[in-house]
């Protein structure tokens, strides 16, 4: 595989990926506010469908990626635990999760890790106060990248696209850092429309 479409260009502001996007601009809109989202993308579907679940894919250990070794200021060489997911909203698969870190951090810096089976990863990283995040970095996967090689075999029977947008960003956790990457995937557009205004109930 050329070594240029196994590494995707990782932008620091999602605006710098308006001009890939083709598509109307409201949905422009409201894909790059879902892209730039600080909270916990498991919170964000799970207001906005009737059942929300994880499917595990896989939580084992690999080799680092392309372009992740550099993020993480580690060796290219470097081992490291990785785990895949896909995020289902109401049955449909939403967004693919993958979440790196080395080796040698899993039981000191995140003991949580190696027990989370399908529990959601935001579960415990937005809700410990030991927990610190970077700024979220913003990039296209090409049809090359290693992550959409594997969606595809994720997902065998779904239809798509050539490329798909992502988003990443580390955490802390006292001297241990983990990168988590998610990927939107073509049935999360339908989640991104705005959420019903409330309407109160008349009183009679």
């Amino acid at each position: 595989m050329p070594h240029a479409v196994r590494k995707a260009r990782w932008m620091a502001h999602p605006q710098a990926l308006a001009a890939l996007l083709a598509a109307d601009g409201d949905l422009v809109r409201r894909t790059r506010a879902w892209l730039a989202d600080p909270g916990s993308m498991t919170l964000k579907l799970k207001k906005r469908t009737e059942s929300f679940s994880v499917r595990l894919l896989r939580q084992r250990p690999g080799r680092i990626l392309a372009d992740e070794h550099g993020a993480l200021c580690i060796s290219p060489r470097s081992r490291v635990v990785e785990r895949d997911v896909i995020l289902l909203g109401d049955g449909q698969p939403v967004v693919f999760g993958h979440t790196v870190l080395s080796t040698s951090s899993v039981k000191s810096d995140w003991p949580f890790f190696s027990k989370l089976g399908s529990t959601p990863l935001g579960a415990n990283l937005f809700f410990d106060p030991l927990v610190g995040r970077s700024p979220i970095q913003y990039a296209r996967l090409s049809a090359g990248h290693p992550l959409m090689h594997r969606i595809a075999q994720a997902l065998p029977e779904s239809e798509l696209p050539t490329s798909l947008l992502a988003r990443r960003s580390l955490f802390t956790r006292r001297g241990g850092v983990l990168m988590v990457t998610d990927v939107f995937l073509p049935a999360l557009e339908a989640l991104m429309r705005p959420l019903p205004a409330h309407v109160p109930i008349e009183k009679r």
